[in-house]
């Protein structure tokens, strides 16, 4: 019987990790293509863009996992349902439970492991890849102005540059910003780029600013003028997702039912994990259902079972925020159903 262990255990770590290779390419294909718009008129490396695609790993792993587990858990049973395996294991005298026994196993390493990404890496995961970003794009926003173009990869702010000697210097300085209820024009002959901290430092010379208050325009004359930039950053600001479970209960104690958002997120965090363990109870009876089918069948009851989950978890969210039923059960409403179903069919088939 440990043979038999040690074979399906095997087995069932490399369809989960096959599997979660497969969904974190899928999912990354997403983030990619987000960061291609932050990106877009500044570039990135190909070593900053590896390790942001590292920092982000965690936020996709509290996905991956639950949904990897089942797929593995389908594909390792429904290919010994398929070659006869499991009928000669229960001809042999092994309860068909107990063939699930690594399964179990596994998905108790994996709600710890679920649950240690989703209360603290994650989140601070989410934390590094906005810095990160940040600093990218606060160190290549230079090689973004070009000139004879204008440039507007700043938010609200536009800039236009006649000539560039290098990546520090400007001539011929065209800025229209719109950042503030006033609209301002300035003009430079020249300028050079700084850096400071989060922000970028354009040191304007000999030129004019022309500031629109009203039905008036203001013309004021320099000689040195400081233009402070910040790169765009929305699709990058402080999310929900970065605090750490310390800071979410925090937020929920002080902030009460105001903010809704926050009980949202602590329960989705436990959720998540929760279902590591349905998925493994769940999984015995799926394989009866798959029969015959084999891995086919394995990957399309799984994919089919987890839209139904994350149908359900939309519409508890969105329910909950209405008002129309409290942040725990709309946050755990996909795991109760999902519970009850593995609940009711798990004993059936212990019957």
């Amino acid at each position: 019987m440990k043979v038999i262990y040690r074979a399906l255990t095997r087995e069932l770590i490399q369809n989960i990790v096959l599997s979660i290779a497969f969904l974190n390419a899928v999912l990354i294909i997403e983030k990619l293509f987000k960061l291609s718009k932050i990106f877009a008129s500044v570039g990135i490396d190909l070593p900053n863009l590896f390790l942001l695609i590292i920092l982000l790993q965690p936020q996709l792993l509290i996905f991956t996992i639950p949904m990897a587990l089942l797929l593995g858990v389908l594909l390792t049973y429904g290919r010994t349902q398929a070659d006869n395996e499991m009928t000669i294991f229960m001809v042999s005298g092994m309860p068909y439970k107990k063939a699930f026994k690594p399964a179990l196993y596994i998905g108790t390493a994996a709600f710890f492991l679920t649950t240690l990404m989703s209360f603290y890496l994650a989140p601070a995961g989410v934390s590094l890849v906005r810095e990160k970003i940040l600093n990218i794009l606060v160190e290549r926003a230079p090689l973004g102005l070009e000139e004879g173009v204008f440039n507007q990869g700043f938010k609200d702010v536009t800039i236009f540059v006649k000539e560039k000697p290098d990546n520090l210097h400007l001539k011929e300085v065209v800025i229209f910003d719109e950042r503030k209820k006033e609209t301002k024009i300035v003009i430079a002959r020249e300028g050079l780029i700084k850096k400071e901290k989060d922000d970028i430092i354009l040191s304007l010379l000999d030129g004019k600013a022309y500031f629109n208050r009203g039905t008036s325009l203001n013309e004021v004359t320099f000689k040195e003028y400081i233009f402070k930039l910040s790169p765009n950053i929305d699709p990058i600001a402080k999310k929900i997702s970065e605090l750490s479970l310390i800071e979410l209960i925090s937020k929920i104690v002080t902030e009460g039912s105001k903010n809704i958002d926050y009980k949202l997120e602590l329960y989705k965090r436990l959720a998540l994990p929760i279902l590591c363990i349905i998925s493994v109870f769940l999984a015995p009876s799926l394989c009866l259902i798959v029969g015959k089918s084999g891995r086919i069948g394995g990957i399309t009851v799984g994919l089919a079972i987890f839209a139904i989950y994350y149908i359900f978890m939309i519409y508890g969210a969105n329910v909950a925020k209405a008002g129309k039923t409290s942040a725990e059960i709309g946050s755990l409403m996909p795991v109760l159903v999902m519970g009850f179903l593995a609940f009711i069919i798990y004993f059936r088939i212990k019957k």
